[in-house]
């Protein structure tokens, strides 16, 4: 979601009969209602939700739908690729069991919310939050430990799913290039652009040490290159009442990579919602060595260099957080002399992970402080 909600509930609802009438030239007295604007807690792509309804050649038709808008201007990432994400989805919803909502339409045109967005079925269910983490507070916690690890347990089988969709076969051979980050030494190439970026000229002693340590310890073979949703956590999935997962969300970083770099960034983004921020892991939940063994089992594969790929996820995380501690300084929400791009809990960690010294300031962090 956006850092600040900038699209207004009327004029969507407006703008979005407009547009689904051209899109769907068969249907009659389109309405659009229900519309969303969820309040923005996050620093990425906005959403907005809403029903359609409409005649088509006689027949009522409903469909309850959710937009991501792309930023008018640069966001958490320098640059958006909602097309990729979209034929990304798209692919994975028709021809694999992977639950990626269904992709409905892509937009290119700005003019209509103020800039390019994708269309998709929208899935009901619940979904962890991220603010408060899980951890903390929210459904998760009302689950008896069996639920949470049956949960946890349909999760990693969905991640083993992903890794095996044959990109080849889906038509995603336009992934296998650097452009988009196809293997290890270009997504560190991608990471360092987007430090020096994010940085906005500032020094970040524990990101630049970590970003070296990355470069002269890069493993030799980072073995078969596979489908890696980019952003893989329990909070970027619905999970229905059964506590399956019903659909995997935000597709952003979507790569060719190593199942290790998945499996790093989810096990660290565990590690940041637990140790990270002073809680501990919820019972039933799989630990670290748990999760690798299952991963290990559902999928066939042994995992290696794993404590690399868990630091250069903790360093991807870093760099978003000194992006966010940027864009909400700029926003007013944080003041001009907050630390939190140089002190956040994803920065601990990482300096604890290779044995730097602790970044000095306060701790900042946007989780947890609602």
């Amino acid at each position: 979601m956006a850092l600040s909600n900038k699209i207004d509930a009327d004029h969507a609802a407006t703008a979005l009969a407009e547009w689904l009438g051209r899109r769907i030239p068969e249907a009659d007295g389109i309405r659009v209602s229900g519309v969303t604007v969820p309040s923005a807690s996050g620093l990425s792509t906005e959403t907005v939700l809403f029903d359609a309804a409409w005649t088509e050649n006689g027949v009522a038709r409903e469909q309850g739908m959710v937009a991501r808008v792309q930023p008018d201007g640069s966001g958490v990432f320098e640059h958006y690729d909602l097309a990729k994400e979209a034929a990304v989805m798209r692919a994975l919803a028709d021809h694999t069991p992977v639950p990626a909502p269904r992709i409905l339409f892509y937009e290119e045109d700005g003019s209509v919310l103020g800039a390019p967005f994708l269309v998709m079925e929208r899935v009901a269910g619940r979904i962890p939050s991220d603010d408060p983490p899980f951890t903390a507070a929210g459904w998760v916690l009302d689950l008896t430990p069996r639920q949470r690890n049956n949960m946890w347990n349909a999760s990693l089988d969905v991640l083993a799913d992903i890794h095996r969709a044959d990109w080849r076969e889906l038509g995603l051979g336009f992934l296998d290039s650097p452009e988009h980050g196809r293997g290890l030494s270009a997504q560190l190439d991608h990471w360092e652009r987007t430090f020096a970026w994010a940085r906005e000229g500032q020094p970040n002693p524990t990101v630049e040490a970590a970003l070296a340590w990355l470069r002269d310890n890069q493993p030799r073979d980072e073995g078969e290159l596979v489908l890696n949703w980019g952003d893989a956590r329990v909070g970027n999935m619905i999970f229905s009442d059964d506590l399956e997962v019903a659909a995997v969300l935000d597709w952003e970083m979507v790569a060719l990579a190593s199942r290790e770099l998945e499996l790093g960034w989810w096990l660290f983004l565990a590690r940041h919602h637990t140790e990270g921020v002073g809680l501990p892991l919820p019972e039933g939940v799989p630990d670290h060595a748990e999760t690798i063994a299952r991963y290990e089992r559902i999928s066939g594969h042994t995992v290696r260099d794993i404590e690399y790929y868990e630091v250069f996820a903790g360093t991807r995380l870093s760099i978003l957080m000194v992006r966010a501690a940027n864009m909400m300084i700029s926003a007013g929400l944080l003041p001009p002399d907050a630390t939190m791009a140089l002190n956040n809990p994803a920065l601990q960690l990482v300096a604890k992970l290779l044995d730097l010294p602790a970044p000095t300031g306060e701790a900042v962090t946007f989780i947890g402080n609602r």
